[in-house]
């Protein structure tokens, strides 16, 4: 394993650690939850579905403005775009967490901040970073 990729895993160690800490700092103190669903619960909703989609297609997106750049800066080479896409797709698995941290402290349903911290630590723990690119050739 490379050093771009054994820090990728380490990140990844990381962020699984932060989920795992949110399941329990859910649990201290209960909160009241509501039946019906107010618009800033729904609003908290929207976000972690977008973090969860955007986790999926961000990284295609960095790697395709890259090849289509025909003077690309310096600073951008396949290795860092790799990095980058990497490095978003494993923020947005932990944003999808926070989201349901959040959904919780607002007095959202149980269960909806379960399967938002559960599906977090699912993505989280499927991540791969794959092969590291070779270095642009100048």
């Amino acid at each position: 394993m490379s050093s771009p990729e054994r820090q990728l895993r380490l990140v990844q160690c990381g962020l699984i650690v932060f989920i795992v800490v949110c399941f329990f700092v859910k649990r201290i103190g209960r909160l009241e939850t509501h039946d019906a669903l107010s618009p800033v619960q729904w609003l908290i909703i929207v976000a972690a579905i977008w973090s969860a989609i955007s986790g999926f297609t961000v990284q295609r997106r960095i790697n395709r403005i890259g090849s289509r750049s025909q003077t690309q800066p310096r600073r951008s080479t396949p290795v860092s775009r790799w990095r980058t896409g990497h490095l978003v797709r494993l923020w947005t698995a932990t944003a999808m967490g926070l989201w349901g941290l959040l959904l919780h402290y607002t007095g959202g349903p149980e269960w909806l901040v379960n399967v938002f911290l559960g599906l977090a630590m699912l993505l989280l723990l499927i991540w791969r970073p794959g092969a590291t690119p070779a270095p642009a050739q100048p």
